[in-house]
């Protein structure tokens, strides 16, 4: 069985899409303090679908989503005000975003990629005008582009409006200004554009620009001044970058650009600090991964979200003298219901909000509990059980008990797994009611793994279970790099890469097992023999791995494991 989904506490994550978070830093790692932190969380597309084999890339950590779009990295040394992470997949335009996060934190991510739609073509030697869906369009002079022929445009327009921007905007408004001062942005409106010529990217050639056209929303035509700046996003430094300005002309801004990514309308906002804590039923029952919105209430600028931690604490900057109302909604349990709403504001100053309570009557916790079996009937104590993909695991009398807030009747999928005798159950699908206690029947725990990851690290064995394959094309281009990885919310996890496209013996270019990482990857001797390579989707990578690595944080580490791991991707 593949993960579905990880259900994770979140800690303080501020995603600041009209400029509602911390952001009275100077640039990039002023003031910052360099904290361990892990990501784990699922990326989506358009239709909420999961993206399987999506790279995600956090520091030194590389990993690929599994078959769910479900990663979780190990912990890193990042900036405590400046953890950037990045997703690419081909087909789909590159994220990234710089998060807030906490010492000794798992910060949970939901991220919906943007697919490249081609919304037109023109013949390089005579140009042409190609309008993007929502009302931006791109003026190209003739022999614009650094190629020759047909061009072929990919473009996406961004709608400042649109209620699900903080899911796939990329970045948080941060922006470094002409003068490298760091600021907060209020857009006007996006788009990404990437041009293809031969199936090769292309970019404007030198000394040539393109016309971009952006409309003014009517709601937002009475607060658009007559010239704003344009702002093209840098993915690396997962910063707004200030190059050049448009002009107000009727309902659009006009201006011109002389190279190709996201581009942004945007000024910059007067801010103040807003703090809060969110409860269930009463002061005893934090409320964590809720997402709390702010919108103004004169419709001047769009919403900002944060979600909150543990402790069910969120905070970050609002908009300085402006109404707001604050609404809360649970998106993994309860979808886009909202179970709280309050006006706030103005502030004229630094504010914390009394404590925000949710009656459980809103919103239900709900409890499964069972018990697990192995083929004799006996209670299987080394075993756990993925429940929607959140790792439960059984007491020493095989019981387990999971808890989860919900809001309307949903579905989960069961599936339990002994970790002494590499044994699984069938996966089962059962509905909840809200606030509801259910007791199931004995799972029973007898099927062989179908898939794996099981090794010997420094003496003692671990099995990793639920893991994900794929190919990936590798920067150089000098071949395929194929990725096994499993992490699936348990503490037994491993990830390899290696270059291959047939059975053989190959050197890891890659590795990580139980959050430890081998880095500089050189500096060891691990290798795989792969007795059997899978070629099309659905078959199995089969072999074995050994050596010894550094550590990223020191010492060696000796290492010996097998696999079998389907070919998702």
């Amino acid at each position: 069985m593949k993960n579905l989904k990880v259900t994770l506490s979140a800690v303080l994550l501020l995603l600041s899409i009209a400029s509602w978070w911390a952001c009275n830093q100077d640039p990039k790692h002023l003031d910052a303090t360099i904290v361990d932190v892990a990501f784990a969380g699922r990326i989506i597309d358009e239709n909420d679908a999961p993206v399987a084999g999506a790279q995600i890339q956090v520091g030194t950590e590389t990993i690929f989503t599994d078959d769910n779009g479900v990663f979780r990295t190990k912990k890193v040394k990042l900036p405590d005000n400046d953890a950037i992470l990045k997703v690419s997949k081909t087909g789909y335009f590159e994220f990234s975003r710089a998060y807030f996060v906490q010492d000794e934190a798992l910060q949970t991510v939901t991220i919906q990629l943007l697919a490249k739609t081609q919304v037109g073509s023109f013949d390089n030697a005579s140009g042409g005008t190609v309008s993007i869906p929502g009302g931006p369009t791109l003026k190209f002079p003739a022999n614009s582009v650094a190629a020759s022929g047909n061009i072929r445009v990919f473009a996406r327009y961004l709608n400042p409006s649109d209620a699900a921007l903080g899911l796939f905007m990329p970045g948080d408004l941060r922006a470094i200004n002409a003068g490298g001062t760091e600021q907060m942005l209020g857009t006007f409106g996006m788009v990404a554009v990437e041009l293809e010529s031969g199936g090769s990217t292309v970019q404007i050639a030198a000394g040539k620009e393109v016309e971009l056209t952006m409309p003014i929303l009517s709601t937002q035509a009475a607060q658009a001044p007559a010239e704003i700046a344009l702002w093209h996003y840098d993915t690396d430094k997962a910063r707004w970058i200030e190059e050049g300005s448009a002009q107000k002309i009727g309902n659009q801004y006009v201006g011109k650009v002389k190279h190709f990514s996201f581009w942004n309308c945007d000024a910059g906002l007067p801010l103040v600090q807003l703090n809060g804590t969110v409860y269930l039923n009463d002061l005893q029952h934090p409320l964590a991964n809720a997402v709390v919105k702010l919108v103004t209430t004169s419709g001047s600028f769009w919403p900002g979200y944060a979600f909150t931690d543990a402790q069910g604490n969120f905070g970050g900057s609002v908009f300085q003298n402006e109404q707001m109302e604050l609404s809360i909604q649970v998106y993994d349990q309860c979808g886009a219901q909202i179970l709280y709403t309050q006006t706030v504001g103005p502030f004229s100053s630094n504010a914390t909000l009394p404590p925000i309570i949710i009656s459980n009557a809103v919103a239900g916790v709900t409890t499964l509990a069972g018990t697990l079996e192995d083929c004799a009937g006996d209670p299987v104590t080394n075993g756990y059980v993925l429940i929607n993909n959140s790792a439960v695991f059984v007491d020493a009398s095989g019981a387990f008990v999971y808890s989860v807030l919900n809001c309307s009747p949903f579905n989960v999928q069961i599936q339990a797994f002994d970790m002494d005798n590499l044994k699984e159950s069938p996966a089962v699908t059962i509905q909840l009611s809200p606030g509801s206690i259910n007791d199931l029947a004995p799972l029973v725990v007898c099927t062989g793994l179908d898939e794996y990851i099981q090794f010997n690290l420094d003496g003692t064995s671990y099995t990793a279970v639920s893991p994900s394959g794929g190919v990936f094309d590798d920067s150089l281009n000098v071949g395929n790099t194929v990725y096994l990885s499993s992490f699936n919310g348990t503490t037994t996890n491993a990830s390899l890469q290696f270059q291959a496209t047939q059975a053989g013996t190959y050197p890891l270019t890659a590795f990580s097992i139980n959050n430890i990482n081998a880095y500089p990857i050189q500096n060891s001797n691990l290798s795989t023999e792969v007795t059997g390579f899978a070629n099309t989707i659905g078959e199995y990578y089969i072999g074995t791995f050994s050596g010894t690595f550094q550590a990223e944080a020191g010492g060696t580490h000796t290492v010996s494991g097998i696999y079998r791991v389907r070919k998702d991707n």
